[in-house]
């Protein structure tokens, strides 16, 4: 197959040489003839045909004996081609060698490059003289380069694009970071704030507490008891509360009383023992308290203020147990307006109206008393003021 290819080798040469291997085998596609590189350089080497400078290739001259006589040669005829062989013959799409001729008019006017394009994109072929196909070459070279110059101008543009938005992404990035400090400082400083706030509340607090227990007095209670308010009731069930503890005979009932950052709402030295008392406001009317053994207290499937009101009193106690040192009966109660009902047995639940009650049964059920040296010497710890007089029955 190769060595029939060579007279369209050897035509093409003939008509326009020397050429590159690229140029010719477009040149032979023109013509039908479809030949690898490795095919074309296969003809080429077969012999009748030399290469030039730079990889251009001819016909190889004759050389004989004696100089034959060389007739006048006559004017190679034009080479016909259409639109897709002549965008062949340069190795170009055909809409690029309409760009190129567009390009050409201006360049080089003296040729009527709209007539020839006219006829290629009516389909016809065209007799294209070497002289014209010289400029069309010459006009591919050119777009060519100003293509890959446009395409480095691009990539560099976009080179350029990138890096600029890459600068700007570390900016933000860099302002956001900035932002996050300054928002940090001014949550440290607002939580520094607070603390301090709460501290000067606390403060305060202590120094109310302390003004109200210089003013505050024991008073003596109809059941023969003694009472000490450190806080006048705020709600009606503190003020049921007091009322109900009113009723016990014989005992020292101190209220509102605050040991360290806690307050104990009741404390209650009994001859029998030491009652803790929380009271909690809910009203009879919102149903049925249940405080579990473990788990959440709730009114009628609705969760309590206080999660764990048990935890709570029993911790109230360790604290007045830590605090007075003192080896007695300690009794937690939890105290509810309306009916509750509790599981286990290590807090009494009861009535903020039979609150008294309550106690005073349990406590009198103790084996051990609580003298009167110990409830003095709990007062004591408890900080209070002293009692007018001795307190009777112990």
């Amino acid at each position: 197959m190769p060595h029939s290819s060579m007279p369209a080798v050897a035509e093409i040469l003939r008509v326009r040489a020397p050429l590159s291997l690229q140029v010719l085998r477009a040149a032979l596609k023109g013509k039908r003839v479809l030949l690898t590189e490795a095919e074309l350089l296969e003809v080429l080497g077969s012999g009748g045909f030399v290469e030039g400078p730079s990889g251009q290739w001819s016909l190889a001259p004759a050389a004989p004996a004696v100089p034959p006589v060389v007739p006048a040669a006559s004017p190679a005829a034009p080479v016909r081609f259409n639109q897709s062989s002549l965008a062949s013959r340069f190795g170009v799409e055909g809409d690029v060698l309409l760009k190129v001729l567009d390009a050409l008019v201006t360049d080089h006017p003296e040729v009527n490059w709209g007539a020839l394009r006219d006829r290629l994109t009516s389909g016809a072929d065209v007799a294209v003289s070497d002289r014209t196909l010289g400029l069309l070459e010459e006009g591919v070279r050119r777009f060519e380069v100003a293509r890959l110059r446009a395409e480095k101008q691009a990539a560099e543009e976009r080179a350029r694009e990138a890096e600029r938005r890459r600068e700007l992404q570390q900016l933000a990035e860099s302002e956001v970071a900035m932002l996050r400090a300054e928002l940090d400082d001014e949550r440290r400083r607002a939580h520094d704030a607070a603390l301090e706030r709460d501290r000067l509340r606390q403060e305060a607090e202590k120094l109310v507490a302390l003004k109200e227990q210089e003013t505050a007095a024991w008073v003596a209670t109809p059941a023969g008891g003694w009472m000490l308010d450190l806080g006048a009731p705020e709600t009606f069930g503190e003020e049921k509360l007091r009322q109900a503890l009113g009723q016990l005979e014989s005992a020292l009932v101190v209220l509102n009383v605050s040991i360290g950052s806690r307050e104990l709402e009741a404390v209650v030295v009994h001859p029998g023992g030491v009652a803790v008392i929380e009271q909690h406001d809910i009203p009879s009317t919102a149903g049925m308290v249940e405080v579990p053994a473990a788990g959440a207290a709730s009114v009628d499937g609705r969760p309590l203020e206080v999660a764990d009101p048990r935890a709570d009193v029993l911790a109230a106690v360790r604290l007045l147990q830590k605090t007075a040192s003192l080896d007695l009966a300690y009794l937690p109660v939890l105290a509810f307006q309306g009916p509750a009902e509790a599981e286990g047995e290590d807090v009494l639940v009861c009535l903020t109206a039979e609150v008294d009650l309550a106690v005073d049964d349990m406590l009198h059920s103790q084996a051990s008393r609580v003298s009167a040296e110990a409830a003095v010497a709990l007062l004591a710890k408890l900080g209070v003021p002293e009692l007018p007089q001795p307190p009777s029955g112990f």
